[in-house]
């Protein structure tokens, strides 16, 4: 089979996405056999059989791809192929070759690009997890999870993996991935309601179980509740039944996550609450179930809760964080609205004519070439190019610019736009994912879900806190425990509190929600900015180039002057002068024909055209009617050898800023034609302003250096790069580059696409919606210069808000860790594990909060709010984390050293007081223990809180000590010292003398009393016992009618004592914690092991007692005979 090469130029392609759609669309073609699409050379090669397509259909197809073709001869002149069609559209500068959305995966050369939206991540150490997994998989070569949009973009070699594959690798983490055609019919907003309501699901459930819990809490805080001995013993067993489903569904996320991270051999903020939580529960549930054991009861005894239970703190603790999850799903939610606001423009519907008549149909069922009719007051559904009619069309939503764009047949309309007077019809050129709009809405997406170069930051440190802050929650529960010898309660909840204060949510989401509310905020301007990196980079440039056409100036230049220098007349030179300039795509081209138009006859206009080249940098060589002709600049004369002249009128233009061109045949100079493009009336103030804030500005321009320095001069710029030709303007911002600058490139995103790249941060100036996507990292959709400004300050901001933001996060946890970790426990800070739950949800939201203000950006004022929020907000946490840190004061009882524990000695005087005088304790109905203590004086170094020792007066005093005290105002017995108590356990009358300071031994359960009072007090004989070692042994005296309830069917009253191998022992009985004691040193084994000598006494052990929680739990229980023994011991002792 014979196939032909030919070659076309295309000198509208623009960007890398064009040659892709042309060769796309010619491959499709039958007889076509190769095509070769080169934006460099803006030329396409294709080779194909002449038999089955001919190359004007190869040219019509490229028209039909929206672009213009000329088939190139042998010799390198163009012979122009014209398609006349009155209703062919013109292409437009926005094609960019993008997929559905239905697919959503890109073709990037031998790779691909795949877009998946990933549900169940909690913070950025979830999407680092997802990320590892990802990249770990056979073919992946990137992988970018953003956790503020829940979506992934991976790049994959397609060969190596599929997309299911990649699917099945986030599901291996844990989570879930669908690929958008997958939830097509879920909009994004759909899709965030979802998650918001899934999230209040969990809070609602989680606080409907937990509130009870909270009621509990009230009464352990709140004293002389009614109903208090009913509802606490129940308090555990309710909250055991509560707080399961709390644990188990409310928090299956985060035992599911923390799974997921074990598998990979990492942790992750899910890790930390499961491991916080489950230690509660956990541990919780042991001591219920040993409770149960010890007592034979699921109830708390003597109206008492069962101790040690923190049931509360799981269940608290996750829905706190299901609360901020749900907070959190909101706010991101409000983060993304600028994309709603955009997707919820375009209409539902179009009018479409059908036989002559207008017909609604479905937006998805609008084709390319369908002809819609639009009237007054609606939105432009598609988009497409004006037919019939006429208008004004609002755009505003597209480029911020309020005021209407006059719209006549041949104009281009776009989706969402308002169409403001007439009726008009056009014709569809673009529908669904290929719109302006969708393609903006894209962008944005795109650039939400990038990632700061500051974010790299907060990935490394994501990446190793979670590890840190569990060793640091180790060590914290060792110190307290091993070193410090401090209860398993008080170090296993300083463990627990460290690990959920410190979960990096607030850090994961610093930056992407700034990122999200700033590209949203910016698209509402008519800025689109193309990701973190562009929004960062602009903060930082200290140079800026400016392109000079279209850009500095209006781009709308005209003719201002015309010099005849032949005897030629001038409609022959402006004949020929129309004709060349009708070939050429010169930005100047346009004005000098529009010129010519208006001064030569219509035959004149038709002048043909023999062949035409472009000579970059100089200008255009041309034959008409065999005769060969020269327009362009100075260079262009001298290298074709045109007759010398006087340039005299040529710089005189170039100094009034005049862009001047030579007309010459072969032999002469024919005349001077002078175009000027007026400079924008923001460019001297926005120059200006960039200069006020210390950035370089530069000119850049392709014109002479007089016409350059004379425009710079009128607009205040004094750094002129001229004659550069526009290949090489890339060159010189890499040498602005080379002196240590940050450069801007600013230009139309077209002709400077080199630069725009080259430079740190490019940004394309776009005329209304026609705009160049793939060009720049920022564009300026309404071609206004204060939109640079703009884009700067937003920058500033948004990375100033980022800043703070991390501040937060890592000022939250400077300041959490150490207090949950209790090192300030000795000054009374005490963080109780369901604040710093809470106090660590609260961080996340303020860290959202604080990006949300951006969506007040004010690009022409002061944002004070900007400035103020981070203050305000840094204030109220601080006084909620101090309100948090002080609220646990029942704590802070067994932490705080007291003097009798700082003061040697003081210990040995409690001891020698409560063994000198007579004890006695008493039983409550509610199984309360009372102790009561004869003590006539007392030592006054034994510190007094309130009041002092003196017992003696007609109402006989008694001091109390710390404890029972407290407990006593709760039950509102007393309010302050000196008040009277009538009927005080036998006494008629008692007057409060003081109150003792804490000293953490059984003294601050004491009631001390003169003889007298003491005598009437009615109770049992209690033994207050000494033992080598100062400590202190209780001995309850039985006497046949004062057994304990709680002991009844342990003890045997009339059993008085036992013979065994002709030896008598005493029976004595042990409460269960002294029981516990005496067993670890080994001085009884099982119920009948005996013991001699103990405190003069031989006993049997005749039984252990039930656990009870009250002091009885200490207690040996003994007859008269025992204690008739120990006095002889102790009468023995000091004679």
């Amino acid at each position: 089979m014979n196939y032909k090469q030919t070659s076309f130029a295309v000198a509208d392609m623009h960007c890398e996405s064009c040659p892709k759609l042309i060769s796309l669309n010619l491959k499709g073609l039958k007889g076509v056999k190769s095509v070769n699409a080169l934006l460099a050379t803006k030329q396409v090669d294709v080779e194909y059989n002449p038999k089955a397509i001919t190359e004007d259909k190869l040219i019509e197809n490229i028209k039909e791809a929206g672009y213009t073709a000329t088939s190139i001869t042998g010799n390198g002149i163009q012979k122009t192929q014209e398609l006349k069609n009155s209703k062919t559209l013109d292409s437009e500068i926005v094609d960019m070759v993008q997929p559905s959305r239905e697919t959503m995966i890109e073709e990037k050369s031998d790779s691909q690009i795949a877009y998946l939206n990933i549900s169940g991540m909690h913070c950025s150490s979830c999407a680092g997890l997802i990320e590892r997994s990802l990249v770990k998989t056979k073919g992946v070569t990137e992988a970018n999870v953003n956790f503020a949009t829940s979506k992934a973009r991976i790049k994959y070699q397609s060969l190596a993996v599929s997309p299911s594959e990649l699917k099945e690798a986030v599901k291996r983490t844990g989570y879930t991935a669908t690929l958008p055609e997958e939830s097509a019919g879920v909009s994004e907003n759909e899709k965030r309601s979802l998650e918001i309501r899934y999230w209040g699901r969990k809070f609602l459930t989680g606080l409907i179980l937990s509130l009870p819990m909270v009621g509990f809490m009230i009464y352990d805080f709140v004293a002389g509740l009614p109903f208090a001995k009913v509802i606490m013993p129940i308090s555990g067993i309710i909250s055991l039944v509560l707080a399961t489903p709390v644990q188990f569904w409310v928090g299956n996320n985060f035992i599911r996550g923390a799974i997921s991270a074990l598998k990979m051999k990492t942790f992750s903020m899910d890790s930390l609450i499961a491991i916080g939580t489950l230690t509660a529960y956990v541990y919780s549930l042991l001591e219920f179930l040993k409770f149960t054991v010890e007592t034979g009861s699921i109830y708390g005894l003597n109206g008492m809760k069962i101790g040690n239970l923190y049931f509360e703190v799981a269940a608290l603790l996750i829905t706190f964080v299901a609360l901020g999850k749900w907070l959190e799903a909101k706010a991101k939610g409000r983060t993304s609205q600028a994309i709603e606001k955009l997707m919820g423009l375009a209409p539902k519907t179009a009018r479409v004519m059908r036989n002559g008549m207008p017909e609604d149909l479905p937006i998805e069922k609008v084709v390319v070439g369908d002809i819609v009719l639009v009237r007054p007051g609606e939105r432009v559904p598609v988009d497409g190019v004006i037919v019939t009619g006429n208008s004004a069309v609002d755009e505003s939503a597209l480029t911020g610019e309020s005021i209407p764009v006059e719209k006549q047949m041949g104009s281009k309309v776009y989706t969402a736009t308002i169409n403001k007077t007439g009726s008009f019809e056009f014709q569809v050129s673009k529908v669904g994912a290929d719109t302006v709009l969708s393609q903006i809405v894209r962008l944005i997406e795109d650039a939400q879900g990038s990632k700061a170069p500051i974010q790299g930051f907060a990935d490394k440190i994501s990446a190793i806190f979670v590890p840190v802050v569990i060793g640091i929650a180790l060590l914290t529960f060792a110190v307290w425990y091993f070193l410090l010898g401090m209860p398993l309660t008080f170090a296993l909840l300083a463990f627990v509190s460290v690990i959920v204060i410190a979960c990096p949510c607030a850090l994961g989401l610093a930056t992407p929600t700034a990122i999200m509310v700033a590209t949203g905020k910016g698209a509402e301007l008519g800025i689109l900015i193309k990701g973190g990196e562009p929004l960062e980079t602009a903060c930082k440039i200290d140079a800026i180039v400016f392109d000079k056409t279209g850009t500095l100036t209006k781009g709308k230049p005209e003719v201002t002057n015309f010099i005849n220098y032949s005897n030629k007349a001038e409609q022959e030179i402006l004949t020929v002068l129309n004709a060349v300039e009708a070939k050429s795509e010169h930005p100047l081209a346009a004005a000098i024909v529009d010129y010519c138009k208006t001064r030569i006859s219509s035959v004149d206009l038709q002048t043909p055209v023999e062949s035409f080249q472009a000579i970059p940098g100089h200008g255009v060589e041309a034959v008409i009617a065999g005769q060969t002709y020269y327009i362009g600049n100075r260079r262009l004369m001298e290298s074709k050898k045109v007759q010398a002249f006087s340039f005299m009128d040529l710089e005189r233009l170039e100094e009034d800023g005049k862009t001047a061109m030579l007309i010459a045949n072969k032999e002469q100079i024919l005349g001077i034609i002078a175009v000027a493009d007026q400079v924008k009336e923001s460019t001297a103030e926005v120059v200006k302003k960039l200069q006020d804030k210390g950035i370089e500005v530069y000119m850049i321009t392709g014109d002479n250096r007089r016409t350059a320095n004379a425009i710079a001069k009128q607009i205040g710029i004094t750094n002129v790069l001229a004659e550069v030709l526009p290949q090489n303007k890339a060159e010189e911002v890499k040498k602005l580059q080379g002196l240590g600058k940050t450069v801007a490139m600013v230009g139309d995103g077209i002709n400077d696409s080199p630069a725009l790249v080259q430079a740190d941060l490019g940004i394309a100036m776009a005329s209304g919606a026609d705009i160049a996507l793939e060009s720049g990292g920022i564009i300026i959709m309404n071609n206004d210069l204060n939109g640079v400004l703009t884009a700067i300050k937003l920058s500033e901001e948004t990375v100033d808000k980022i800043r703070q933001n991390m501040f937060f996060a890592l000022f939250y946890n400077v300041l959490g860790i150490p207090v949950a970790a209790r090192i300030f426990a000795g000054i009374g800070l005490i963080l109780k594990p369901e604040l710093a739950g809470l106090a660590m949800t609260l961080s996340s939201v303020s860290v959202v909060s604080n990006s949300l203000v951006l969506k007040r950006f004010n690009p022409k004022g002061w944002n004070l709010l900007s400035k103020l929020a981070p203050v305000v907000m840094t204030a109220a946490f601080l006084f909620i984390f101090w309100q948090f840190a002080t609220i646990s004061t029942k704590e802070n009882m067994g932490v705080v050293k007291t003097y009798a524990q700082t003061q040697p000695g003081i210990n040995t005087l409690i001891v020698q007081l409560l063994t000198a005088g007579e004890s006695r304790v008493l039983i409550t109905e509610e199984g309360q223990t009372k102790m009561f203590l004869s003590a006539g004086t007392v030592n006054g170094n034994i510190k007094v809180a309130e009041g002092g020792l003196d017992m003696s007066g007609e109402v006989p005093g008694i001091v109390i000590g710390s404890k029972e005290a407290e407990m006593m105002r709760e039950e509102k017995l007393f309010g302050k010292v000196g008040d009277t108590i009538d009927n005080f356990f036998g006494v008629p009358k008692v007057r409060i003398a003081g109150i003792l300071a804490p000293t953490n031994t059984i003294l601050d359960e004491y009631h001390l009393m003169g003889k007298e009072a003491f005598a009437k007090v009615d109770g049992s004989d209690l033994v207050v016992a000494q033992t080598p070692y100062d400590e202190l042994k209780l001995f309850y005296i039985l006497d046949g009618k004062n057994t304990p309830e709680q002991l009844k069917g342990i003890v045997d009253p009339y059993k008085l004592s036992y013979n065994i191998e002709g030896k008598r022992f005493l029976p004595i009985y042990i409460g269960y914690n002294e029981a516990a004691m005496m067993k670890k040193e080994k001085l009884f084994t099982n119920n009948q092991d005996r013991i001699t000598g103990l405190f003069g006494s031989d006993v049997l052990v005749a039984g252990v007692a039930k656990k009870n929680f009250t002091v009885l739990d200490e207690m040996h229980f003994v007859s008269k005979e025992f204690k008739e023994n120990y006095f002889k011991l102790v009468q023995n002792q000091t004679k």
